[in-house]
């Protein structure tokens, strides 16, 4: 038998991660509660996080008695979950804590409020894509894939998300911010844009 390996600091593979994300997480959702800006170096972190753990994974399919036999032989590696919690236990955290900031700045009267938006409006469009993707994978399921790969759906999405993107880079390029009406409020949409399409992918 082979001999058992050591983890980061005995705890289960996954753990030192999760911390992390508890601590990026809980500080920025302290700080906007607070109405408090954090800074875009807390903010990349936690995109980063985020698309840790609900970026969508593609495994291959294993028997349970294969999964045993490779684990045994120690060519699979057994994945205890992370601060010995119960499955999918982060990733609820992560999505209560969000809503749970939203209801409070929204009986603070505080949900326009110009630090919560940008948290708001990112994390709410990276999770309505991650939602939109998992039904669009549930109707799917067990239907023929279509022959050519990507739906005109997917097409439309790809462009809208493009073009948003591209002319937000065009107002700041060529400096269009006092020529296009309301620029600064539009700022977040093409960011928003961008989550939902990586989260419904």
């Amino acid at each position: 038998m082979a001999p058992r390996i050591r983890r980061v600091l005995g705890l289960p593979a996954g753990s030192i991660r999760a911390l992390l994300t508890l601590m990026t997480v809980g500080f920025i959702i302290i700080q906007t509660a607070r109405g408090r800006r954090v800074s875009l170096l807390w903010f990349e972190s936690l995109i980063i996080v985020l698309a840790h753990y609900f970026a969508h994974r593609r495994f291959v399919a294993l028997s349970p008695a294969l999964i045993q036999k490779l684990t045994a032989e120690d060519l699979l590696e057994d994945e205890p979950h992370p601060l010995f919690l119960p499955r999918h236990t982060l990733r609820t955290a992560i999505v209560l804590a969000f809503v749970a900031l939203a209801i409070y700045l929204g009986c603070e009267g505080r949900l326009r409020d110009p630090v919560g938006v940008p948290v708001l409006v990112s994390v709410g469009s990276y999770f309505l894509g991650i939602g939109f993707g998992a039904i669009a994978a549930r109707f799917m399921k067990g239907k023929p894939a279509p022959v050519k790969g990507a739906s005109w759906f997917d097409d439309l999405k790809a462009i809208v998300t493009l073009l948003a993107v591209a002319l937000a880079i065009a107002v700041q390029l060529f400096d269009w911010q006092e020529v296009i009406p309301y620029s600064d409020k539009l700022e977040a949409l093409p960011l928003a844009l961008m989550l939902f399409y990586f989260g419904s992918r």
